[in-house]
């Protein structure tokens, strides 16, 4: 009996161990499929239902139960990784998905994720979801043998009523790395592909690459991460969009280039050759950059100093660059169909050094700053070399960084625009050598010795959208002069403990926070207690319960960020597109950046909310998500604190309206902003203040309930100046002011509330 009994369990054990193998882990293939928490390092689809893909190039896991992030809807990949000698590398993307109308609120009542196809050669996964009345099919094909995967979707309209004009297509967003865009647009952050050069567009590090081919697409946006088609579907119609997501292992673009003319059948020849330095010494890791119309169009990265890509048939510029090194002498070259052009770059500058120390001039205290190169050579590919360097953590005020040389201009910037002016320092950087280089910046106002604090209220690291490592926010924010430090990722927490210990270390208080985001609306929340986490999927909760979130995670404040955008609150409130309808729980409204055309409509909503007794007050914030190319501190929150500065008292005095949001100029009121203030009425009230604008003031505007009925104007004063005005209040009021500097920056206050007595 029992000899009858073994082979059969044994046969059967065998069976299941086959079938699990056979749904799991392919041993005929390199091609793989699980269900469950992704194997990704690091990577965010970590539930039950999520499903990862494998072949020997890449990973890449779809949010089948996950939410994906900023209120997107399940269904598209969100994690991407490199496989290296059948090793799955870390997560480095957040989301690779369709979009029915760019970023806009999403009414979604199901999605449904699954396994179409499962075989050796090629797995499709399909997804299926609603937009509203538009019903949307996704494919996604990875094959065995490519490092492409095939996207293809299908839209219809279902419902009774066109959708009107509609942005669709795919969005393509890294975690970290540098942005290239599409080829011919010179890094325009947004606009039409019409002098585009290929059809696709890249982000890459070092150590990948992502290209997205997207043949329908005419217009690109965020640096060419969302590739879309302007279009409408009448009831009943359909449209498809066709794409391909390529992923490499290297930060080279030749294979995008090499799939373009695969795609279109183009003619094309191929350049190839060696790259030296003028020491003579072969350059290990050479980039080799092909311009087309003065635009970059595509770099290959070689290897022991050779290189080789294929190029479309036409005329090209060609120069040879490396890690540190300046740019060779570049080459005009004719590519034609079947050509192998030979070119030798032999004398590529090696680096050079510069050493700077930037300090107060007054005292000769060292200054945090930031170092913008203003002129000079400026590398093109991003993990080359930064732009854009600042002070270190310690010792404050210096840093050293290799250079390419050459002749620059560097801008360094101490709170610029703020307490002090831009400085621009001239040097030579020689290869082999250091130069020396001293910023001495004139201080031109101390807002902290009137008792008046600053944070930037709104920022970003190198958590989805973001590409800022905690160090660099945090030096990023000293050199803007702000007193407290500030951060706020989207639906995370995960870098806020780092900032915690950055910032601790440095002696600078941290202010922790997060930015909750679903699709039709953004708020930060702050200060966070300690080891809080979100609770909550934002992409599926009403406003009600986004508030309710961030007041369990202890959060004394609730800001509605740039309330006016695509995807902010007040302006989905008139689309009708927040789950819950109007909340007041919000306390803050956001200030934005870019002079003042952009919070007009903030502004006048907010007047009106305080004419009708909601106080929810302004904040400023920068929401740098890229400090080499953003200024932290460009907006920012100053705050009036009694007596030593401390989280506690900032907040407590932010509620009460103790604050303004300024773009740079300064000032210091008699009658705190916020402030309940009663007045007799038929007497003469003077509100004074003293305004600095060390750009230069222009004029300083008095509102009373959102009507202008004062204005002073100046000619280009950067000292501090007393500004009085007489008003005859006969009913119950609100002041507040409008500040603006000869660089069109501005600064909004609260209000001084007034109630007249007889």
């Amino acid at each position: 009996m029992t000899r009858r009994i073994l082979p059969v369990a044994l046969a059967l054990a065998l069976l299941v161990a086959l079938a699990i193998t056979l749904r799991g882990y392919k041993l005929s293939s390199d091609l793989k499929v699980l269900v469950g928490p992704t194997s990704i390092p690091r990577g965010n689809a970590t539930s039950a239902s999520d499903i990862t893909v494998s072949n020997r190039f890449f990973a890449v896991a779809f949010a089948a139960e996950t939410a994906p992030p900023w209120g997107v809807a399940r269904g598209g990949i969100v994690d991407i990784a490199i496989v290296r000698d059948g090793e799955i590398g870390y997560d480095f993307a957040s989301l690779a998905d369709f979009m029915p109308n760019r970023w806009s609120s999403w009414p979604t009542s199901y999605q449904q994720v699954s396994v179409e196809k499962e075989a050796p050669d090629e797995v499709v996964i399909r997804t299926v979801r609603d937009w509203g009345a538009v019903r949307l099919e996704t494919r996604f094909t990875i094959r065995n043998d490519s490092r492409r995967i095939h996207l293809l979707t299908r839209m219809t309209n279902e419902g009774e009523n066109p959708t009107g004009d509609i942005f669709s297509g795919y969005v393509v967003w890294p975690e970290g790395g540098s942005l290239f865009g599409v080829p011919g647009m010179n890094g325009a952050y947004s606009g039409t592909e019409e002098n585009a050069l290929a059809d696709w567009s890249a982000a890459y590090d070092e150590n990948w690459a992502l290209g997205l081919h997207a043949p329908y697409s005419e217009f690109a946006d965020y640096d060419g991460r969302d590739r879309y088609l302007q279009h409408q579907l009448r009831p009943g119609d359909s449209r498809e969009f066709e794409a391909w997501l390529q992923i490499e292992a290297q930060g080279s673009l030749a294979e995008f280039v090499r799939s373009q003319i695969e795609f279109e059948g183009l003619p094309h020849g191929r350049v190839s050759g060696r790259v030296a330095g003028s020491d003579g010494k072969l350059i290990d890791r050479p980039a080799v950059v092909a311009m087309q119309h003065g635009s970059a169009y595509a770099w290959t990265i070689g290897r022991g100093g050779a290189y080789e890509f294929d190029l479309p048939a036409g005329e090209y510029s060609i120069y040879a660059t490396a890690r540190g090194y300046a740019a060779a002498a570049s080459y005009d070259v004719m590519v034609s169909e079947g050509s192998d052009v030979r070119l030798n770059f032999d004398a590529v500058p090696p680096p050079g050094a510069v050493r700077f120390r930037v300090a107060d001039a007054q005292t000769g205290q060292p200054l945090d700053a930031r170092i913008d190169i203003q002129s000079g050579y400026k590398s093109l590919i991003g993990f080359f070399g930064r732009n854009t360097l600042f002070t270190e953590l310690s010792p404050k005020g210096e840093v050293t960084a290799s250079m390419p040389p050459g002749n620059y201009v560097f801008k360094v910037s101490a709170a610029a625009g703020f307490t002090s002016l831009e400085k621009l320092v001239d040097v030579v950087v020689v290869s082999g050598g250091t130069a020396e280089l001293r910023a001495d910046i004139a201080v031109m106002a101390a807002p902290s010795e009137h008792g008046w604090y600053s944070a930037d209220l709104h920022h970003h690291s190198d958590v989805l959208d973001g590409f800022t490592e905690a160090a660099y926010v945090l030096r990023s924010e000293l050199a803007a002069g702000v007193d407290i430090a500030f951060l706020s990722d989207h639906d995370s927490v995960i870098n806020n403990a780092e900032m915690q210990l950055l910032s601790a270390a440095r002696g600078v208080k941290f202010m922790s926070g997060t930015e909750l985001s679903p699709s039709w609306a953004h708020f930060n929340a702050y200060p966070l207690d300690e080891g809080k986490e979100i609770d909550i999927d934002t992409g599926q909760s009403s406003v009600q319960e986004i508030f309710a979130a961030a007041r369990r995670m202890g959060a004394d404040v609730i800001a509605a960020n740039h309330p006016y955008n695509g995807y902010g609150y007040f302006a989905s409130l008139d689309e009708g597109a927040v789950p819950g309808g109007y909340d007041p729980g919000f306390d803050l409204v956001e200030i934005i950046g870019g002079g003042h055309d952009g919070n007009i409509r903030t502004l006048d909503r907010v007047w009106q909310m305080w004419n009708e007794g909601k106080r929810a007050y302004f904040s400023g914030g920068s929401d740098a998500h890229d400090v080499w190319l953003e200024q932290s501190g460009a907006v920012r929150t100053y705050v009036h604190v009694d007596g030593e500065l401390s989280i506690e008292k900032y907040v407590s005095s932010l509620r009460a309206g103790h604050a303004y949001a300024s773009q740079g100029p300064l000032v210091y009121p008699e009658i705190l902003f916020g402030s309940d203030i009663t007045h007799a009425r038929g007497n003469e009230l003077v509100l004074a203040y003293t305004v600095q604008a060390v750009s230069g003031l222009l004029s300083v505007r008095l509102i009373e309930r959102g009507s202008e009925i004062q204005t002073r104007s100046f000619e280009q004063l950067a000292t501090p100046v007393a500004v009085d005005f007489t008003v005859n209040p006969d009913a119950d009021t609100w002041y507040s002011l409008v500040i603006e500097d000869e660089q069109g920056k501005f600064a909004y206050t609260n209000p001084v509330w007034v109630t007249v007595s007889e």
